[in-house]
């Protein structure tokens, strides 16, 4: 089995035109002066990269995950892409710029897989808006919705466009729909990138927990949010009962919005694939990869009993 610390990987995403080609351009500059090889996946809608060669002047390596929206088309080539700028490129932090189009919840299931989490981990992700009209129900109103849903910062960009009563309808539309990420207000992306990348701290952090969005503002209450996305990784440290683990399947809470991994069966040789995608069904399914990828299952949902979860599905446990 391949053995790698995950290197920090941070997530770009937000309303077309919002600035957030000029933010990575200052991370960039940020990371360089600290010596750091940073890699750079951009994602945009067309066939040929527009931003990708603006990266690249700073960057140590920029892919382009062109033609198509990294949360659907090019999902693939993202965990392609990731494994490449570690392995072959040897990046210290990777971020991610993605289209205006793209889901960042989706890309987020994306970088959750275990096979990706051994390479890179999930520090952050950092939405940037401005206040544009929006229709909700079209592909531009879901995004940006998603991407405000899912921020662990929300950095309202180009104010000194707007006048000072639409601006703060604005900002008080944005924290209703997530008070709990930090709230930055700005123009041309001038955020200071030390303090945008300061860990979050996290209150009693559970092991078991390796993405938590929406962490709570020193001012606020640190109760969480029904609404915000929580991956929980429970790792098997033994192959698992087909009958027991047969019934888990029926018993998944209807909070979990996701869950996938990967394990054996005590009475069967080969490496199991699980996956469960509301309102399907969870599947099952033998599967042959080049690394043996940490035998684990990641729960992803809103509002779903970690502990619980986890222990009845430890319960599978051949050994239990």
């Amino acid at each position: 089995m391949m053995s790698t610390t995950p290197i920090p990987f941070y997530i770009l995403c937000g309303s077309l035109g919002a600035g957030k080609t000029t933010l990575l351009m200052r991370l960039l500059e940020h990371w360089k002066s600290q010596g750091k090889r940073a890699g750079v996946l951009m994602n945009e809608a067309g066939e040929v990269s527009i931003d990708g060669p603006r990266a690249g002047t700073i960057a140590e390596q920029v892919m382009n995950l062109a033609g198509g929206c990294v949360c659907c088309d090019t999902k693939e080539d993202l965990s392609w892409g990731i494994a490449q700028l570690v392995r072959d490129y040897e990046s210290d932090v990777i971020v991610l710029e993605c289209s205006g189009m793209a889901d960042p919840a989706e890309v987020i299931d994306g970088v959750t897989d275990l096979y990706t989490a051994r390479l890179a981990h999930l520090e952050k992700v950092i939405a940037l808006l401005h206040p544009i009209p929006t229709d909700r129900d079209s592909m531009g109103g879901f995004v940006t919705k998603q991407a405000i849903r899912c921020a662990d910062e929300l950095i309202l960009n180009k104010r000194d466009l707007y006048v000072p009563g639409h601006w703060e309808t604005f900002k008080a539309s944005i924290t209703a729909q997530n008070p709990y990420a930090r709230v930055w207000e700005t123009s041309h992306a001038r955020v200071e990138p030390s303090l945008l990348l300061e860990p979050i701290v996290r209150l009693s952090p559970a092991q078991t927990v390796n993405v938590e969005f929406g962490v709570p503002r020193p001012s606020a209450t640190s109760k969480r949010a029904s609404y915000h996305p929580i991956a929980t990784t429970v790792r098997l440290p033994g192959p698992l009962n087909l009958v027991r683990f047969l019934s888990w399947m029926k018993t998944l809470p209807p909070e979990l919005e996701r869950a996938k991994g990967f394990f054996r069966f005590a009475k069967g040789p080969e490496l199991q694939e699980f996956q469960y995608a509301p309102p399907g069904n969870a599947t099952i399914t033998p599967i042959t990869l080049l690394d043996e990828p940490s035998h684990a299952i990641v729960l992803i949902g809103r509002g779903y009993d970690q502990e619980h979860c986890q222990a009845e599905l430890l319960r599978c446990l051949e050994n239990c």
